[in-house]
């Protein structure tokens, strides 16, 4: 082996990058390097109406489609394995097509303790896309042991689209001919699939 090399029994060296931190050529096998670039394509479309159903009661209803597709690269972390450089191992094609939307109703009455009262109640349905998680260090063999990234049982390669359920209950007031204002507001948030970076 060189002075760019360290031997692993019957696999070969590995490349040491010799520059500084700040001055590394991204190629050697001494550190851990993270490079997944992914291409995103996404379009939607939307609406939504309106009802007065009475004077003081107001409906309203919107639908979102949505169509999300990505290309993820997948470079591992080459790290202390033997050769330079980080090959592209290949390419992760996700896609995913959802339908979401909201409904609300607010009444808005005449109160005589209040200059203006709103209470409302909503429904919505969210999503966000999923992906593709970093690779972690590709697993070499080493003197007979086998080494393997703690990540790669941890955080699997691909994950799914979130999704969340939204409810909510609220009313805004103005008294005392404007001087005071009293809102209150409770919701509840129901999660499918929430990701956690």
């Amino acid at each position: 082996p060189n002075t760019l090399g360290s031997t692993f029994v019957g696999l070969g060296c590995a490349y040491i990058d010799p520059n500084s931190l700040s001055q590394i050529d991204g190629q050697g096998h001494n550190y851990f390097r993270s490079q997944n670039p992914y291409r995103l394509h996404s379009w939607a479309m939307f609406g939504e109406v309106y009802y007065q159903l009475t004077p003081d009661v107001k409906l309203t209803g919107g639908l979102r489609f949505t169509d999300d597709s990505k290309s993820f690269d997948e470079f591992p972390s080459w790290t202390l394995d033997i050769g330079k450089g980080y090959p592209q191992l290949g390419t992760i094609d996700q896609e995913w097509r959802e339908f979401t939307g909201r409904a609300n109703i607010t009444w808005a009455p005449k109160l005589d303790f209040t200059d203006q009262s709103l209470f409302y109640a909503s429904y919505a349905h969210g999503y966000k896309g999923g992906g593709a998680n970093p690779p972690g260090v590709i697993p070499i063999i080493n003197a007979g042991v086998y080494v393997n990234s703690p990540s790669n049982q941890t955080h699997p390669l691909t994950f799914e689209p979130e999704f969340n359920d939204a409810f909510e209950l609220g009313t805004k007031n103005t008294l005392f001919d404007g001087q005071m204002t009293l809102n209150g507001d409770v919701f509840f948030y129901k999660y499918k699939n929430y990701q956690i970076s």
